[in-house]
């Protein structure tokens, strides 16, 4: 009865968001008619297809936010976006951090794989997840692609894109300064400044400084609270005319993220058998699942984060009479250190301190037509190249059962190793407008991947009189395939377009770096998707309207399994998803918006077999995708305007979301299954009449609800259905509140 209601329930608040606007609107009809007042939504321009073009024009999924929603809704980084974004899912641990989109995740966390949602920042694509952690101020917009992006993104966007495009410099000397101060003794300074240099050159810098005490208590004496933030960041644009046709963007991005960092909590107990390790058995723990939890634990290893990035980029763009041709050149480097107590006990078993250091280079060259005409097109050449190391070193005195032969030995091990991508690809869209309201779009991309690595696998031992044993393991996995999109779009009046289109995506195989096993590798993931939608605005642009239903099928979808020493991804035989997205804002009038969003995704294998200690075969087939939570919706609304008399302008915003639960491996058991919850944020916005000056009031997770964000498998955990272990949790922030004032000159 439960399954059933749920949907039912879902629908009907659903279709009552969708009908509250709309009625708004129609009420409020008449009064605009008599008094000849416009009202609107209004026009975001985005660039989801490497083009400037409005939103309601583009036929693809595409979620885009303005500054003005930024700013109303609080964001400041991309876990944010999933209070906005349909069935957009976020988790991170430590310095790694998962995207899914549409069933569409990150299944291998090592320098060997890769994301299966693009993280794009002005351009660039950036290649380890460290990036999707840093702070967002001074954001132009953003823009979420939901879908296969095969065509224009390339690899690695099977699930979609994040696009992040920060403010560029202007001809107008102008600056900022916001500080924020909140619970958990939370500080948090923004500035930025644009100076015109001449004519011709312009440059803008901003900077940020964070931080903020740990939400997680640590009863163990002397250990350390987890979720601490110690984060600062500099970026810095400089933006020169070298003639009227002929621009070049010189672009630089430092971001440094310290403190103690999102660790885990454990979720579930040992079973009460035990374990026999001494120390870990029954009640270290609790004897219960979430006996501990949340924000309360007891480590003894004093947990730390040390994370940094670096994106220097160049963008050239020359424009002629029919085209333009843009080049975008860029470097970066990242790395992350994380110290985790692996037991996650106050017993002294098992630390775990991760290292990653990565470097890539990009080059990208596209040749766009200027538009306007019945023919379109895009034709582009890019190249990237990435070297990364990676270690997990597990150190303790009780690692594993030899402790019981060498009680006195202390052991460790050094799982990792090296490993160098190298990606080329030539792509082209094109799009012919058959007449003023019928297109045809047409792309393809043809992408080579090699990937090369050294499995180091390093087992230690305190005493000189047990050398080390170390085991070099060399894998190599390449591939050249196409991908593609075709596109019929129909505008059935000036403000209602119906598309649909089928699109081929492309995920590159990798190398599973914390393995022993002879096949290392796993292979490229497909997807063939096929999506149709209507982009409308209604009642003179008051209502703006997008909705997208769709189906996958994927094959040799990678999904995560438990190895050697953690988590590694191996390739189903075949998946599908299929749903439907609605997104909508309206603007019943010049002191009220309305805005959400709707999702509903129905995921399973149809085809895993799984086998467990290289013996058994577990049939998984109708088993649902991991982070793909069946419902999410969002309802938020903004009330207010002019006080007059000189007092400025004060608005209310409030944003409610519902997040589904969600499993987080194929087997599907319970105890692999986060909660559903439901978020609710406000705030309210003071700006001065001149702009001068302005404030925020704000409430994030009001109703301090418990939200998992991430699900991990660790110590004893065995892979199968029934099976136990240790599993841990990662969470989103509790409740936070706090006040941001800042101003403008």
């Amino acid at each position: 009865m439960k399954a059933t209601i749920k949907p039912a329930l879902l629908a009907l608040l659903t279709t009552t968001m969708l009908a509250a606007p709309a009625a708004a609107i129609a009420q409020d009809q008449g009064a605009e008619d008599q008094t000849g007042t416009q009202r609107g939504v209004g026009e975001i321009i985005v660039t989801a297809q490497k083009r400037a073009e409005r939103l309601q024009d583009v036929p693809i999924a595409v979620s885009a936010f303005d500054e003005a929603r930024l700013t109303e809704t609080g964001f400041d980084e991309i876990s944010d976006l999933t209070q906005l974004v349909p069935g957009m899912q976020f988790g991170n641990f430590g310095p790694v951090a998962f995207v899914a989109l549409r069933g569409i995740s990150y299944e291998n966390t090592t320098a060997a794989g890769d994301p299966g949602v693009a993280l794009h920042l002005d351009g660039v694509y950036i290649g380890r997840p460290v990036a999707t952690l840093f702070s967002a101020f001074d954001t132009e917009r953003t823009e979420v692609l939901r879908g296969p992006q095969g065509t224009l993104y390339g690899r690695n966007a099977t699930g979609g894109s994040v696009n992040l495009i920060t403010k560029k410099p202007t001809d107008v000397f102008e600056g900022s300064f916001e500080q924020t101060v909140g619970n958990y003794d939370w500080f948090r300074e923004r500035a930025m400044i644009n100076v015109p240099l001449s004519d011709t050159v312009r440059a803008r810098i901003t900077g940020f400084k964070e931080d903020r005490q740990g939400f997680t208590r640590n009863t163990f004496p002397g250990g350390t609270r987890a979720n601490g933030v110690d984060n600062w960041g500099l970026r810095g644009h400089i933006d020169i005319d070298l003639a009227d046709n002929f621009n070049i963007l010189l672009s630089a991005n430092y971001v440094e993220v310290g403190g103690t960092g999102s660790q885990p909590e454990v979720r579930e107990p040992f079973p009460a058998a035990g374990t026999s390790i001494p120390g870990f058995g029954p009640g270290a723990f609790g004897n219960n699942v979430n006996d501990l939890r949340p924000f309360l634990e007891a480590k003894d290893v004093r947990e730390k984060v040390d994370n940094d990035l670096l994106l220097l980029s160049s963008t050239m763009t020359w424009d002629f009479d029919s085209f333009s041709i843009k080049s975008v050149t860029a470097y970066g480097e990242s790395s992350f250190f994380s110290r985790q107590d692996s037991d996650s006990s106050p017993v002294n078993i098992a630390e775990l301190n991760l290292v990653e250091d990565a470097s890539q280079f990009s080059q990208e060259l596209q040749v766009v037509s200027n538009g306007g005409g019945k023919f379109d097109w895009i034709v582009g050449l890019y190249y990237f190249n990435e070297d990364a190391f990676r270690s997990s070193r597990f150190l303790g005195p009780q690692f594993d059962a030899t402790v019981a032969m060498f009680p006195n030995l202390k052991f460790g091990v050094d799982l990792g190793g090296t490993v160098n991508t190298e990606s080329y690809a030539a792509f082209g869209q094109f799009t012919w407008r058959f007449t003023d309201t019928l297109s045809l779009t047409a792309g393809g991309r043809i992408t080579h991947d090699s990937r090369n690595g050294v499995n180091d696998i390093t087992l230690r031992a305190v005493n000189p009189n047990f050398p080390p044993v170390i085991v070099m393991l060399p894998s190599d996995i390449s591939s050249t395939e196409p991908t593609g999109r075709i596109t019929l779009d129909w505008k059935a009046t000036e403000d209602v377009m119906l598309y649909a289109t089928a699109a081929r995506g492309y995920k590159s195989g990798g190398i599973n770096q914390q393995s022993a096993s002879p096949n290392r590798t796993f292979e490229p993931e497909f997807v063939d998707s096929y999506e149709a939608g209507i982009k409308s605005q209604l009642f003179d642009r008051r209502l703006q309207l997008n909705i997208a239903g769709f189906y996958n099928e994927y094959n040799d979808l990678q999904f995560q399994v438990f190895g050697f020493a953690g988590p590694e991804a191996a390739n189903a035989g075949q998946a599908h998803a299929y749903g439907f997205e609605a997104e909508w804002v309206a603007a019943p009038s010049d002191f009220v918006t309305i805005d959400g969003s709707f999702s509903y995704l129905n995921t399973a294998y149809d085809e895993l077999l799984f086998s467990v200690n290289g013996t058994t075969a577990v049939d998984l087939s109708g088993k649902e995708l991991s982070r793909a939570p069946e419902f999410t919706f969002a309802l938020g609304g903004t009330v207010g305007g002019p006080l007059g008399n000189g007092l400025g302008d004060l608005r209310l915003r409030g944003d409610v979301s519902y997040q589904d639960s969600a499993f987080f491996t194929p087997f599907n058991r319970p105890e692999d299954r986060t909660s559903s919850y439901t978020n609710v944020n406000l705030r309210l916005l003071w700006t001065s009449e001149d702009e001068t000056f302005n404030a925020q009031l704000f409430v994030t997770n009001l109703f301090d609800t418990v939200q998992e964000g991430n699900l991990l498998r660790g110590v004893g955990f065995v892979d199968e259905p029934g099976g136990g272990g240790q599993e841990f949790v990662t969470y989103r922030p509790p409740q936070q509140y706090g006040l941001t004032f800042g101003f403008k000159f």
